[in-house]
């Protein structure tokens, strides 16, 4: 159960970590979008990895759930308010998704710890009035560079450096900070240009079109983890403090995160909420419970800070969030299976008492299916899966369908074959006088976030004689021209699609080479694309073409051809 393993840890953050072992390096991957993400940590975690295997993995994101408090409470003590730290510290690493998150191999703990610590050595910073303080902008820098390099959502590090330092108005010392950071943060951005066409993938595809991650996936994945499940936002804050919905809650005691606007009275509590609100920015993109955690740390210094708390409501505090972050005490106000969180001790499968294999057998399907792909899978043989595996514990090359352009379209040639509205039985049919052409396009201009266009064959007739493509065709599509080919193979389970939604300007061209005489274009398409409004454009010249929509007969059992 997810309460008791680490699915993405299994999935991919240990999955590629693997890889990247046996293939003694990194090797251009296309069909992983997970492995276009900047993997600075999972650095970290190989060379654990390669003395102790998982466990030293996500034994080296357990440090850093150890170190943020410590780091917290020497910052609290700097500032002469150790009371604060305690309450602080404690509240975040008794946070149920922090103490799961933190013990997996994943790295949202380990983003947390570093943008504290980036805080941290900036108020030193601050305080040094004299040169001295510029023997910091490296660290400083180095710092910001590795949150970027640890996940994604980092980039905000910088950003709050940057800013950090202009408020003090020293805009030379961004000159080093940027340089240091830089050093950590760009190799990734320039592996993914030069591999996949787009630093920032598997984002931004409209603005870096590539043939390696759909617009579709990108646009239905932000929908997707800006909602969640919630029909409403009202109960957002109940459900990431004390609900599970949201893969997991961040623990009632950050009921009182409101109370931490209080601290903008105080200079330091205004330097942790400036804090926490850079690495809030990215959360909107996904408001899952551990997408929170890099801003933990800020938010629950401004509680203390905010109603200046004496020692016994720090200890009421800490001990509250002891109680009600509790294994057994959190099944009593959440469903058991609604969110991940550490559901038992499993001190007997830590210290190998019971083995390693015999535990993840009980509790992983994930671990179950690399399992029986090792032992059936022949070595060097691909395969394809709708739902990850645990490729950390197997050799064979997994392509889950919706990490790659590949995957996806592997799906839809399969689905195809079973579903009938998306067989190639819509005949869009143009006719028109016989006309010496060379060139044409079909434009699609409807709008529709539901429809993406698709065409399952593009059919060219010169009476009652259909023309064949040769080598001297120039075939061309926008969006996603990679595809078009689909739609002149022959095939009735493959098609072109635009993979992303419907909206003018989107068009097929042909060139034909040379002019030829044609007078009718038949587009055989599916029926899962009811908004789709099609028009024929002969070589620019304003020709009448009739629209008539066919239905095709049945194609038949269409699973050979898928196979």
């Amino acid at each position: 159960s997810s309460d008791l393993t680490s699915p993405d840890g299994q999935a991919y953050h240990l999955g590629l970590v693997y890889r990247f072992f046996r293939e003694y390096g990194f090797h251009r991957l296309t069909t992983n979008m997970f492995s276009n993400l900047s993997l600075g940590l999972e650095m970290v975690f190989l060379f654990a990895f390669a003395f102790g295997r998982h466990s030293a993995a996500a034994t080296v994101h357990c440090c850093y759930l150890l170190a943020q408090p410590l780091l917290m409470l020497s910052y609290a003590r700097r500032i002469g308010r150790p009371g604060a730290g305690v309450c602080a510290a404690m509240l975040v690493y008794l946070s149920p998704i922090v103490g799961i998150d933190g013990v997996s191999a994943y790295n949202d703990v380990a983003l947390g710890t570093t943008a504290f610590a980036l805080f941290y050595v900036l108020e030193i910073w601050r305080e040094k009035e004299d040169g001295t303080s510029d023997r910091l902008l490296i660290p400083i820098g180095l710092l910001a560079g590795f949150c970027f390099a640890i996940k994604l959502t980092g980039f905000v590090a910088p950003l709050y450096a940057a800013t950090v330092i202009l408020m003090r108005k020293r805009p030379r010392a961004l000159v080093p900070v940027a340089a240091a950071a830089a050093m950590i943060a760009v190799p990734w951005l320039i592996k993914d240009w030069l591999w996949l066409g787009n630093p920032v993938s598997p984002f931004l595809n409209r603005l870096f079109p590539n043939p390696y991650i759909h617009v579709q996936f990108e646009d239905s994945t932000r929908s997707y983890f800006t909602h969640y499940e919630l029909t409403s936002f009202r109960p957002w804050f109940w459900t990431l403090t004390t609900g599970g919905e949201l893969g997991g809650q961040i623990g009632p005691m950050f009921l009182l995160a409101p109370i931490g606007l209080l601290a903008l009275r105080s200079r330091i509590g205004r330097h942790c909420l400036l804090a926490a609100l850079f690495f809030l920015i990215p959360y909107p993109q996904n408001i899952g419970a551990r997408f929170l955690i890099p801003a933990l740390p800020f938010a629950a210094f401004a509680v203390p800070l905010g109603i200046s708390s004496p020692a016994f409501l720090v200890t009421l505090l800490v001990a509250a969030a002891a109680v009600l972050g509790w294994p057994g005490v959190i099944e009593k106000y959440q469903a058991p299976a609604s969110g991940w969180h550490i559901a038992q001790m499993q001190w007997k499968a830590a210290l190998r008492i019971v083995p390693q294999d015999v535990f993840l057998r009980n509790h992983s399907a994930a671990w179950v299916a690399a399992q029986t792909l090792e032992y059936f899978v022949p070595k060097g043989k691909r395969v394809w899966s709708t739902t990850p595996v645990g490729e950390a514990y197997c050799n064979t090359d997994v392509m889950i369908g919706y990490q790659s352009a590949e995957g996806d379209l592997i799906d839809d040639i399969l689905s195809t074959a079973v579903f009938d509205n998306q067989a190639p039985t819509l005949n869009f049919r143009f006719t028109f006088p016989k006309r010496r052409l060379q060139h044409i396009r079909v434009s699609q201009t409807a709008t529709s976030p539901d429809d993406l266009w698709s065409i399952g064959e593009v059919r060219i007739f010169n009476g009652d004689n259909r023309i064949s493509r040769t080598p001297a065709w120039h075939i061309d599509a926008t969006p996603f021209p990679w595809d078009i080919g689909l739609a002149f193979d022959g095939n009735p389970v493959t098609r072109w699609r635009s993979w992303e939604s419907i909206h003018p300007g989107m068009h097929v061209d042909v060139d034909f080479g040379t002019p030829m005489e044609i007078d009718r274009v038949e587009l055989h398409s599916s029926h899962d694309q009811g908004k789709i409004e099609v028009h024929l454009d002969l070589s620019g010249r304003d020709v009448p073409a009739r629209l008539d929509k066919l239905e095709d007969p049945p194609t038949g059992d269409l699973r050979r051809f898928a196979a």
